[in-house]
């Protein structure tokens, strides 16, 4: 019986790591006016982008939480769909310890929590809250079977894998230094701390940052340009055990990609925000080709599926040049960095993907004046994302991007213009994103889909795969 127990115990810690799940970061805030109906449509659109679980993001105090989290729980258990509580300590007040215990006492038994695959442990998060580490010794003495993924930014990786409370670690450095590209430095870090502890890494990827909110003492903007294009090939090369999309739903920040409901934009009012950036400024296009570079990252290199080829394109509805910048800064003097003008960091460019069987060719017409240009960046093989990118040269109108293919009509994405019209007098540094599909989609339009593709399957090792290892273990043991 003992051997079987030490069996068990080494399959657990193995099997984590090899789960390869995809998490969305959902503001539970930001949907305060949800209904089951809300709940449905983003459940089947994240299941549509292939994304496996949200962590449900809730700061301690509002009074609709446990309704809103009912609800949630609910009809995520009829999709089969995958929930976890990532505890916000950054906002109002810390979270009690006895609060902490109750909320995880409600819900992390339930059948539509996630939990780590090969284990019977339940994910659960924070953001920040790192001055209250002494307080979980005691939350999973009171509820054994949790599995403890914090972010906390206050102390470095080496020292938090130290500690036994902790199973893991979250990363929330998604985003690149002023104007510089991003990079893996930071991942590399967290990574090689706790693959000595054999403890597993969330590693984050979000499209774009950009946020002015007086209430909390925010203006700036973090380089987002080809970030979405660059961050995925980073996923593929370090091949973390867990991703984190930051975020489905944090429209104050703009680096959402879930849909935008009616009523869902209340941040704007409350954070006292100059105007509404996120108005009118759909991202549903950078789910496009999510089932696609999902499945790269959790079955390979080729083994991504193509469904439709398309075009996705993001850009923002006024150059740098045509309003004023109002108080925003490139980086955040609240995170201790030097500051530059955010034209310096954003930079006035129409960016674009392509995902398509072989090479294609792409045409940019902004303003009618329309031009054939070249890949920056294509697939080994040629099947794949494809990337480019055309500086939009003081030009202002309607952005047009047609693929085609040896005179071959495959997809045109057909834009917002770009104007000089500011809101409110200032830039508005959100980016506008749109997309066309070879089928005939189009998601320019900010509309929760209800499709519901399969996603994708793979990273996980059934019971027969370790079959040797359970053999070759029940030996040595036995002598």
């Amino acid at each position: 019986m003992a051997h079987l127990i030490w069996l068990t115990l080494v399959l657990g810690l193995t099997l984590h790591v090899q789960a390869k799940d995809v998490f969305a970061h959902f503001i539970l805030d930001n949907g305060a006016n949800f209904t089951q109906k809300h709940w449905k449509q983003d459940f089947t659109t994240a299941q549509a982008a292939s994304i496996d679980a949200f962590a449900l993001n809730t700061g301690y105090g509002p009074s609709n939480t446990y309704s809103l989290l009912n609800d949630a729980f609910t009809v995520a258990a009829t999709l089969d769909f995958k929930l976890f509580l990532s505890l916000d300590y950054s906002g109002d007040g810390h979270w009690p310890p006895d609060q902490v215990i109750n909320i995880l006492q409600n819900y992390s038994s339930h059948p539509a929590y996630y939990k780590i695959p090969g284990t019977n442990k339940s994910l659960v998060s924070t953001f920040e809250g790192y001055e209250s580490l002494n307080d979980w010794t005691n939350i999973k003495q009171k509820i054994p079977d949790l599995f403890l993924v914090p972010d906390w930014s206050a102390e470095s990786p080496e020292s938090l894998v130290q500690d036994s409370v902790v199973d893991g670690l979250l990363s929330w450095d998604a985003w690149p230094y002023g104007n510089n590209p991003m990079n893996t430095s930071s991942d590399e870090k967290y990574i090689s701390a706790l693959k000595g502890a054999n403890k597993p890494y969330i590693m984050p990827v979000s499209p774009w940052f950009y946020t002015d909110m007086v209430r909390y003492h925010k203006n700036w903007v973090w380089q987002g340009d080809d970030l979405w294009y660059r961050r995925w090939n980073e996923v593929l090369e370090l091949e973390p055990e867990f991703l984190e999309i930051l975020t489905w739903n944090d429209f104050g920040e703009s680096h959402y990609i879930g849909p935008i409901h009616e009523n869902e934009l209340g941040i704007f009012d409350y954070g006292q925000a100059p105007f509404n950036y996120a108005e009118g400024m759909p991202h549903d296009g950078w789910r496009e080709f999510l089932p696609f570079i999902v499945g790269e990252y959790k079955n390979g290199s080729g083994k991504g599926r193509i469904e439709s080829e398309g075009v996705v394109v993001w850009y923002r509805l006024t150059p740098a040049w045509a309003c004023l910048a109002g108080l925003t800064t490139g980086n955040a003097v609240s995170q201790g960095q030097r500051t530059l003008p955010p034209g310096d960091v954003l930079t006035d460019t129409v960016f674009f993907e392509a995902l398509l069987e072989s090479n294609a060719q792409v045409e940019v017409s902004i303003g009618g004046n329309n031009h054939s240009v070249g890949w920056s960046a294509t697939p080994d093989g040629g099947r794949g994302i494809y990337y480019g990118n055309v500086p939009m040269d003081n030009r202002t109108g309607e952005v047009v991007v047609t693929l085609s293919r040896d005179g071959h009509f495959v997809a045109q994405m057909k834009g917002e213009s770009i104007t000089t019209k500011c809101p409110n007098k200032l830039t508005n540094w959100n980016a506008w994103v749109g997309s066309a599909m070879a089928n005939g989609t189009n998601a320019s339009t900010s509309k929760a889909s209800l499709e519901n593709s399969g996603g994708v399957t793979g990273g996980r090792l059934g019971l027969f795969a370790w079959l040797p290892v359970l053999v070759w273990m029940g030996l040595w043991v036995a002598v």
